[in-house]
């Protein structure tokens, strides 16, 4: 009963936060990225959510309990390398004065800005609904086993329950969003920090847990194959060295330049702002992620073995109901749905905005909308999706963190270029932007299906390869597509340029010193 009181709690706050917000999302730019006007302690809540997700507290401290520090390793080192990396985006991707909306729009005005439809934007536009697709998906399976295990709801039925989260959160578009994680933010640290000292005290200790998982040799699942002794505390674990440094390159590399932080950096008022919000960050990654890594390790002490039935994601919510007392697990599990919820919303946001706005919009760009159809039309699309997401995810995928694995190391093999080398080298060019994407995208569709040891590496390295033998061969990008990310004050035909695409939201105004700005969040 106490669960489903924190719960009820939650939802009614979640749902004060969404209504509320629908104030601040006017105009489309407020609807997608805040209408770049976002603070620092905003900054550091939703950012911080947006990185906690189902693959973290649920999918990580999975691994943790199945492969012990190796996980640490791949996940844990692999994420936080990409946060200490992502300020080298924010610096550049929030110089220009007018920045981008959306991440294909970025793309669409660095290499294809004299271009009405941009191919290149549909394209990446595709790509993202797919991966984002996948990435809601993931969210709702967490959700519903946290869900099913508050309620005693069967899981197929608890899933849905997740759509009046995703109404609610995503209703007023980066603004509902935003508000909304900062309330998860703060339930996620709460609840996992008292989920870890709940295990820590329960095992007898952390010298307890060490002492464990150095010499067992318990399976996984009852009934499955025993770990090899010590495997559990070696650096590579049970994954060999080769599929560990895979998963760790997906992870740091390919989150850097995935689309949904390329734009989380266009929301913040400032550059200042955009790399403060990450270090800020990082502060509260760290408070969160030492109480997961103690939960998943030590719930090996406690559960030395999973039904067969059950796999390593249930470990969890398993073992807070069982050794933390009632209102520690129910913070603990509510904290839980606070992460899939906190990242769900954002990546709907992202799988709705690719496909209506960069997609359709741009293949037809004469149709007339007025901000209050568009942000509609948005929500609509979003709500469409989620349900979509949500009927497809009756049947779960197996390991949660191993799914945000592969969708970040494809992100890593299509867009490092674009990304990279797009706001550091003026020489990359349109040429170089398409054979960068398409060949990293081929080649590591086919090094997944050939069980390649390394494919985002293999992908990473063929798409660099493509860039080097085309941009020297083509002719060069036109000032216009690079002087925003090189300068602070750009000429009158990149304002032109630059007005041609934004049209429908930009005007001369936003060049002038005068232009006035909306109140900081």
């Amino acid at each position: 009963m106490l669960y489903l009181i924190v719960l009820g709690f939650y939802v009614a706050f979640i749902i004060w936060t969404s209504l509320r917000s629908l104030r601040q999302a006017e105009t489309m730019s407020d609807f997608t990225t805040g209408g770049h006007r976002m603070g620092l302690l905003l900054g550091i809540g939703t950012t911080t959510a947006t990185w906690v997700s189902v693959a973290s507290v649920m999918g990580v401290p999975g691994y943790l309990y199945s492969n012990g520090v190796s996980a640490i390793i791949g996940w844990v080192a692999g994420w936080f390398l990409a946060t200490s990396l992502i300020p080298l985006v924010a610096y550049k991707i929030r110089r220009p004065v007018t920045p981008a909306h959306t991440f294909p729009e970025y793309i669409h005005l660095r290499f294809e800005p004299f271009r009405k439809v941009s191919h290149l934007r549909t394209i990446v536009g595709a790509i993202m609904f797919i991966g984002y697709f996948l990435f809601v998906h993931l969210q709702v399976v967490g959700f519903g086993i946290v869900f099913s295990t508050i309620t005693d709801i069967d899981y197929k039925y608890a899933i849905f329950a997740f759509l009046i989260f995703l109404l609610f959160t995503s209703i007023g578009g980066f603004w509902s969003v935003a508000a909304t994680d900062a309330l998860n933010t703060t339930l996620i640290v709460i609840g996992v920090i008292l989920g870890g000292g709940a295990v820590l005290a329960a095992t007898g200790g952390w010298g307890n847990i060490v002492d464990t998982i150095s010499v067992t040799t318990n399976p996984t699942n009852i009934g499955g194959e025993e770990i090899p002794a010590g495997s559990m505390i070696s650096p590579v674990g049970t994954f060999g060295l080769g599929a560990l440094f895979a998963i760790f390159m997906s992870n740091a590399i390919g989150s850097i330049v995935s689309p949904h932080w390329v734009t989380r950096m266009l929301a913040p008022k400032n550059i200042k702002v955009a790399i403060l919000q990450i270090m800020g960050s990082i502060i509260v990654l760290t408070v969160i992620f030492v109480p997961l890594i103690i939960m998943g390790l030590g719930a090996k002490t406690l559960i030395p073995s999973l039904p067969a039935d059950q796999t390593t994601d249930y470990i969890i919510p398993v073992i807070i109901q069982e050794y933390t007392p009632p209102l520690v697990g129910a913070l603990t599990l509510v904290a839980l749905c606070a992460a899939a919820v906190s990242s769900a919303n954002s990546m709907l946001l992202h799988c709705a905005t690719s496909v209506y706005y960069d997609v359709y919009l741009n293949i037809f760009p004469n149709k007339k909308i007025s901000e209050k159809k568009f942000n509609r039309n948005l929500r609509i699309g979003m709500f469409t999706i989620a349900v979509i997401a949500v009927i497809s995810a009756i049947t779960p995928p197996w390991f949660l963190a191993m799914g945000f694995t592969y969708v970040y190391g494809g992100f890593g093999a299509v867009f490092f270029a674009v990304v990279i080398l797009g706001l550091y080298w003026k020489r990359m060019n349109r040429a170089g932007a398409y054979v960068s994407m398409l060949v990293g995208l081929f080649t590591y569709i086919i090094a997944q299906l050939f069980h390649a040891t390394n494919p985002f590496l293999i992908a990473l390295i063929a798409s660099l390869a493509g860039v080097l033998l085309v941009v020297f061969f083509t002719k060069r990008a036109p000032i216009e597509a690079y002087e925003p990310y090189f300068k602070a004050d750009i000429s009158p035909s990149t304002k032109q340029t630059i007005m041609n695409v934004l049209k429908s939201e930009k005007n001369e105004s936003d060049f002038s010193e005068g232009a006035e700005i909306k109140k900081d969040a």
